[in-house]
């Protein structure tokens, strides 16, 4: 019969393991969902500056073809009321380039905002609800262990009595 007990105790201490390991593992998942989520801002930081870069860009390549129309005109030998509405029309659209791109560059600001408030309540959620559930699961799976660990003390504390008394 000991050796009966002696084998329920290996598998119960090498459940015990598992159920440490298992709750580690609890652990680590809520750590990853927190980094996982973390990296979000630096996404969130990279999207927005490609985006600033890409209308400023734009805004750059309608300036530049303004700028070069208006040289073209200006080679023309010509005065006069058609001459200065050239030049208000250059002027007129280097202002509107630059409007379109401030209104850009405040929506792509706006955007960056939006998304990393959502991805700080993102990770404070995470580490928040998701963090306090493992934290929760990983005590669990510890005190299961902590259990199964004395159960299987007393069960060899018992093994021994029995083993005394023949």
């Amino acid at each position: 019969m000991s050796a009966r007990i002696g084998g329920n105790l290996a598998d119960i201490a090498r459940t015990a393991g598992v159920m440490t390991d298992t709750g580690g593992a609890a652990t680590a998942a809520g750590q990853d969902a927190s980094a996982v989520a973390g990296r979000m801002e630096s996404e969130v930081e990279a999207v927005t500056a490609t985006l600033r870069a890409h209308f400023e860009q734009l805004a750059e390549e309608l300036r530049g073809r303004i700028s070069s129309a208006r040289q073209q005109l200006g080679a023309t030998d010509w005065e006069g009321a058609s001459r200065g509405a050239a030049d208000a029309a250059e002027t007129r659209l280097h202002g509107e380039v630059d409007r379109v791109l401030a209104t850009a560059i405040d929506d792509v600001e706006a955007f960056r905002t939006f998304m990393l408030t959502q991805a700080t309540d993102f990770v404070g959620g995470v580490q928040g609800q998701f963090g306090g559930v493992m934290g929760e699961i990983d005590a669990a799976y510890q005190d299961l262990a902590t259990g199964s660990r004395t159960f299987a003390e007393q069960l060899e504390a018992a093994d021994r009595s029995v083993s005394f008394g023949r």
